[in-house]
């Protein structure tokens, strides 16, 4: 599972890696992103990379309202093709996710205590997820109506994304038998590329980023979602 993580990071690191990515603004650090808030994603529209703000808890095309959102924030990697919730999105709209951690809870005395997880050299990466793009159904009187004549509203409009997970590496297995599944920087382009008969992203699944993690205690602070500052990521010292 993953129900929280990090980016503090430039995201103009992967602008780098990922051909005709532009990164024209700023995206202030996030310390504690949290399940319905919103978070730079990266998607492929148009034939290229776009990186845009999307919510955190994926909003099927068939929901009737956006709270399923919350229970929708991880999809496992082995029934991915199988859900009707992200077969199509996996298929069609796959993104990356920008970050540079993730946290993960343990019963220490009873309580639940949150560590950091991140790679040893401390970079960017990215996780894999797929997005849908949830379009408001507009009421009338007592009852919603969806009209599809007429050009929806932007804010009628949510663009949501779920974190794709896989079983928990040799590291993380002592706290979680779950993990997000993270690309490797050479198939960005395979996860993205959703045009018709492209399907290397198969081979993604199959082979998430595998390198040296470290692992630390942080502050019960992150327990809290509206607490998003630098001291969430500080070590902690367990009482």
């Amino acid at each position: 599972m993953c129900g929280r993580y990090t980016g503090t990071k430039d995201l103009a690191e992967l602008a780098k890696r990922i051909p005709f990515l532009s990164v024209g603004y700023f995206f202030a650090p996030r310390y504690n992103i949290a399940p319905t808030q919103s978070a730079p994603v990266i998607s492929f529209e148009k034939n290229q990379p776009v990186l845009k703000m999307m919510r955190w808890g994926l909003i099927p095309k068939w929901a009737k309202d956006e709270s399923i959102g919350s229970r929708l924030i991880n999809a496992r990697r082995e029934t991915l093709e199988e859900k009707p919730s992200f077969k199509t999105a996996l298929k069609e709209r796959r993104c990356l996710i920008p970050a540079d951690s993730f946290y993960e809870w343990k019963d220490v005395r009873g309580k639940k205590q949150p560590y950091r997880i991140m790679f040893k050299s401390g970079e960017i990466f990215c996780f894999a997820g797929v997005w849908e793009r949830w379009i408001k159904p507009k009421r009338t009187d007592d009852f919603f109506v969806n009209d599809f004549d007429q050009e929806p509203n932007q804010d009628q409009i949510i663009d949501s994304f779920t974190i794709i997970t896989t079983q928990a590496n040799s590291t993380i297995a002592p706290l979680h038998d779950r993990m997000p599944l993270i690309v490797e920087p050479e198939h960005y382009d395979w996860w993205l590329d959703s045009r018709p008969g492209h399907e290397m992203y198969k081979s993604v699944l199959d082979n998430p980023r595998n390198e040296p993690m470290k692992i630390y205690p942080v502050s019960p602070i992150v327990n809290n979602a509206r607490v998003d500052s630098s001291d969430c990521i500080k070590p902690y010292r367990i009482p």
